[in-house]
C-alpha cells in the first residue's frame, strides 16, 4: 500500500478499542505528548541577563528563537516567519559581541543547504545574508569588531572561509585562495582566526600575514575542535589518537600542548571560563552511554569536579560572562532536553526552561543499560525500557530499536519510545559494533563488513529478551532509521522470520545506487562535512572495485525473501538517503508480488530524520500505533 501525505495528516485513522492498562500509564493523550519539546542550541547575552535558545516548541515544531532570563522564567518567541512561506528551522545560533544581534543558519530547500541570517535580538524578520541555495554556507562567526562576518561554504571546489563586510552585506571574499581546504572559522577576542585544514588546526594572526599550523603532528591524529582563551593566548582542544577523545590546551605563542584529560572516556565541548582559569567539558561514564559536566583547571594541575549526578546526556557547557554559572543542556530517558546553570561549585543548580509541557517525568519509567553477549562473546552494550507500571509476571510486546550509523541509544530523551512504552511496550535498543560512544576500537570492529557483524550483533538480542521471562516472543518488532533502516532491511531478507513487524524511515537498500548517487548528484548528497564519493569504507573499497560485494550487501537483490509486514517512512526533503531508496524498495516489492506486506508513506515536506514538524511526529505515531495494532495482534491498542 502507497500513501503519499502532507506534513498534516490527511485522512482520520480509525481508534481501536478494548486493550488497556493501568490508569497511570494510559493517562497521556497524544495531545498530551504534543506539548513536549526540545531545546537545541543557545548562546548568552554578553551582560549575562539572558539566554537566547533554540527549540521546536511553537506551534508548527519547527526550530526558532526564543529568549529567557538567565534565572528562568517565562520565555519570548523571537523569531517570525514570513506570511505563506513554509517554516525553515534555525541552526547554529551565534550573538555578536555587542549583544545586539543574533546570527543563524537555515535551509530553506534540503535540510543540510543552509543560508546564513541574521536579527536583531528584539526580535522580527530575519535577514539573509546569504542566499545560494545550491550551496552549503554554514557556521556564522561574528567578529570581535562586529563588522566582519566569517563563515565557510562548501562548493564542487571544497570547503572555504569566506568573510563578509557586515555593514554593508555584499558579496563575501575568500579568506585564504591557495588551494586548500578550509572550514570551522573562530575569531579570538584580539582579531585572530583559528580554523581546520587537513586535520589540524590552523591560526591566522593578522589579514597581512601567512596562516601557520598551530601544533606541529608530534601527537599522531592531530588536534580539532579549537576554542579560544579570553585572552587569545590559548587554545583548547581534543585530540582522538587515544581512541577516545580527549582534551588539551595550547599555547599559541610555542605550540606547546597540555594534556587535560587522558582516560578511556569520551571528552568534548571544553569552554573557557571568562578568567581563564578553567575549562568546563563533558566526560561520558564507565558505560559509555551517560556523561557528566566537568571543571578542571586550565593548566592541567589539580583534581576535577564533576558538577552534574544522575544518568543523562549532557552537551555544550558554557560559562556565564560574569562567571558564577555554567550553562548545559541536559536529557534523560525520562526528561527532554532543557537549559541548566549551576554554580561553579557545583551548588544551587536551576532549570531555566521547562519543555516536558504536560508530561510529568515522574509517570516514566527511567531506561536501563543492558549488556549481552555477541556470538564471539564481545559484550554488546543497549538500552531497556520498561513500561511504567511493569508487572515482572506479564508478558509485554517488544520493540528492538535500531539506530543510524555510527549512532549511539544512551539516556537521552525518546519521546515516541516513551510513548509506546507507556501504551505497555518494552523496548530494547542494542548498540551493536560500529556504534560510537564506546571508543574507536569498538566503532572500528565492522570496518568492511557493514551489515555483517552488526546483523549478527543485533540478532543475539533474541534470546537475551528470551531470557527475561517478561516478553511476548510472539509480539516482536524492529524500529529503525537510516543505518537502523538498513538494518531492519538486511533482517527482513536474512532471517525473514525472526521478528512480526517492522517501523522503517529512510533506509539504504542498493548501496551501488547510493554511490551513484552521491557521485553524481551533486546537490542532493552534500552535508557540511561531507563530499559525493563513491567509496564505502564499510565494505573495504568502491563500487567499482568490488561489485560483488556491494550486490550482496545490498537487500534490494533479495526481496523474495521478505515475509514480514513493513510500514516505510521516506520523507522527500532528505538530504542524507536519497528518497530512491526507498522507492525502489516499494516497486521492488511490487514486482515479487509483496505489497500487501508493505505500507509505503511518503511525506513530501520532510527531513531525513522525520521532525521538521510537530504534525509529522503525530502522523507518525498514529501510523505506527495503527500498524502495530493489527500486525503484532493488540487489537485493543488506541489512538487517543
Amino acid at each position: 500500500m502507497f500513501l503519499r501525505t502532507q506534513t498534516v495528516l490527511v485522512a482520520i485513522l480509525a481508534l481501536l478499542a478494548g486493550w488497556t492498562q493501568d490508569a497511570r500509564s494510559q493517562q497521556y493523550s497524544l495531545a498530551d505528548w504534543m506539548t513536549v519539546s526540545s531545546v537545541g542550541d543557545y548562546v548568552w547575552s554578553p551582560d549575562g541577563t539572558a539566554i537566547y535558545y533554540t527549540s521546536n516548541a511553537g506551534p508548527s515544531g519547527t526550530a526558532s528563537i526564543y529568549r529567557v532570563a538567565a534565572g528562568g522564567g517565562e520565555s519570548t518567541l523571537l523569531t517570525r516567519g514570513q506570511q505563506g512561506r513554509r517554516p525553515e528551522p534555525v541552526q547554529q545560533l551565534r550573538i555578536s559581541p555587542d549583544g545586539g544581534t543574533l546570527f543563524f543558519t537555515r535551509a530553506p530547500y534540503f535540510q543540510a543547504y543552509t543560508n546564513v541570517y541574521r536579527m536583531p535580538v528584539s526580535g522580527g524578520e530575519a535577514e539573509a545574508l546569504t542566499f545560494h541555495d545550491a550551496l552549503i554556507q554554514t557556521d556564522p562567526q561574528p567578529a570581535p569588531d562586529g563588522r566582519t562576518l566569517a563563515f565557510w561554504a562548501r562548493t564542487g571546489a571544497g570547503t572555504k572561509i569566506h568573510l563578509m563586510n557586515l555593514d554593508r552585506p555584499s558579496w563575501s571574499r575568500l579568506l585564504l585562495d591557495d588551494g586548500a581546504e578550509d572550514r570551522n572559522p573562530r575569531w579570538s577576542s584580539d582579531g585572530k582566526l583559528l580554523f581546520t585544514r587537513a586535520g589540524g588546526l590552523w591560526v591566522l594572526e593578522s589579514a597581512s600575514g601567512d596562516p601557520r599550523r598551530l601544533v606541529d603532528d608530534d601527537f599522531a591524529g592531530g588536534v580539532g575542535g579549537g576554542v579560544w582563551s579570553p585572552d587569545g593566548s590559548r587554545v583548547a582542544v581534543t585530540h582522538g589518537a587515544s581512541g577516545f577523545g580527549q582534551i588539551g590546551v595550547v599555547d599559541v605563542a610555542s605550540g606547546r600542548i597540555t594534556p587535560i584529560t587522558y582516560e578511556a572516556r569520551e571528552h568534548g565541548s571544553p569552554s573557557w571560563s571568562p578568567d581563564g582559569a578553567w575549562l568546563a567539558y563533558t566526560r561520558s561514564d564507565e558505560g559509555g552511554m551517560s556523561n557528566d559536566v566537568i571543571l578542571a583547571r586550565a593548566d592541567g594541575s589539580g583534581e576535577s569536579l564533576v558538577l552534574t549526578s544522575g544518568k543523562g546526556m549532557r552537551s555544550s557547557p558554557s560559562f556565564s560572562p560574569d562567571g558564577s554559572r555554567v550553562a548545559f543542556l541536559e536529557s534523560t530517558s525520562v526528561r527532554t532536553s532543557d537549559l541548566w546553570t549551576i554554580a561553579p561549585d557545583g551548588s544551587n543548580r536551576l532549570q531555566v526552561t521547562r519543555s516536558m509541557g504536560r508530561i510529568d517525568p515522574a509517570d516514566l519509567r527511567e531506561a536501563q543499560e543492558i549488556a549481552y553477549p555477541a556470538s564471539d562473546n564481545i559484550s554488546i552494550p543497549g538500552m531497556l525500557w520498561l513500561p511504567p507500571d511493569f508487572d515482572p509476571s506479564e508478558a509485554y510486546p517488544v520493540l528492538v530499536r535500531l539506530h543510524g550509523h555510527p549512532g549511539q541509544w544512551n539516556h537521552s530523551f525518546r519521546l515516541l519510545t516513551q510513548y509506546f512504552v507507556s501504551q505497555g511496550f518494552v523496548a530494547v535498543a542494542p548498540n551493536p559494533r560500529g556504534s560510537r560512544g564506546f571508543g574507536d576500537g569498538f566503532h572500528d570492529l565492522h570496518i568492511a563488513d557493514y551489515g555483517g557483524v552488526e546483523f549478527d550483533d543485533v540478532m543475539r538480542v533474541l534470546p537475551f529478551l528470551e531470557s527475561l521471562g517478561y516478553v511476548d516472543m510472539t509480539r516482536k518488532a524492529t524500529w529503525g532509521g537510516s543505518g537502523g533502516g538498513y538494518m531492519s532491511f538486511v533482517i527482513a531478507t536474512e532471517a525473514p522470520d525472526a521478528f512480526e513487524a517492522q517501523v522503517i524511515r529512510a533506509p539504504v537498500s542498493d548501496w551501488e545506487l547510493l554511490a551513484i548517487d552521491r557521485f553524481g548528484a551533486e546537490g542532493r548528497a552534500w552535508t557540511a562535512n561531507r563530499t559525493p564519493r563513491r567509496e564505502r569504507s564499510e565494505f573495504g573499497g568502491s563500487a567499482d572495485e568490488i561489485p560483488e560485494e556491494y550486490y550482496r550487501r545490498s537487500p534490494i537483490h533479495f526481496v523474495e525473501n521478505v515475509t514480514v509486514p513493513q510500514l516505510l517512512i521516506q520523507g522527500l526533503r532528505d538530504g542524507s538517503v536519497p528518497p530512491r531508496q526507498s522507492q525502489v524498495w516499494a516497486e521492488r516489492m511490487e514486482e515479487v508480488g509483496k505489497s500487501d506486506l508493505l505500507t509505503y508513506v511518503e511525506l513530501p515536506d520532510e527531513d531525513h530524520g522525520l521532525r521538521r514538524y510537530k504534525s509529522t511526529r503525530l502522523t507518525r505515531m498514529e501510523l505506527m500505533t495503527e500498524f502495530f495494532a493489527e500486525h503484532l495482534e493488540l487489537p485493543g491498542l488506541v489512538v487517543r
